[in-house]
């Protein structure tokens, strides 16, 4: 009887923690399928990445995925309210410089990157980024890149 109720409180112990991983990991995991060429050649479209959302693990050279600068506006001013990320308003971009650090070369200004926002620049020469829009504000960042997925099946 004593090792039937230990079986139990195994599978029910076993059970919780299996929920709660699933639980974390939809709250700070989140897969995104890349659309365009603005990374090419690291991503191109179709290709899939893990994102932890956040800033945190975020560090110079790291992929990003950013809130879209508005064309006229550039980076929004105020911390997003919606990830969601079904939405085509997101760019992938590789974090190039952190605040404090010197603007890279590719920038289109001297002196460091402010406190709190980031240079985020496309591996693809033409793509549209920090070189257009500045640096991005922290805030405006959905996550980094952990680790490609596989591409999904074409059926």
């Amino acid at each position: 009887m004593v090792r039937v109720l230990w079986l139990m409180t195994l599978a029910v112990l076993g059970v919780f923690a299996v929920a709660m991983a699933i639980f974390w990991a939809r709250r700070n995991l989140v897969a995104v399928t890349v659309n365009g060429l603005s990374m090419s050649p690291t991503f191109t479209t179709g290709d899939r990445v893990l994102v932890r959302r956040g800033t945190g693990g975020l560090r110079r050279d790291r992929i990003v995925v950013v809130a879209r600068p508005d064309r006229r506006n550039g980076w929004g001013t105020t911390p997003l309210i919606s990830r969601d990320v079904d939405s085509s308003r997101w760019y992938i971009k590789r974090a190039v410089a952190l605040g404090g650090d010197r603007y890279p070369s590719q920038a289109p200004a001297d002196g460091v990157v402010p406190a709190g926002h980031l240079m985020v620049i496309g591996d693809n020469p033409v793509s549209v980024d920090s070189k257009q829009h500045g640096p991005c504000p922290a805030h405006q960042v959905l996550g980094v890149v952990v680790r490609r997925l596989p591409r999904r099946l074409q059926g």
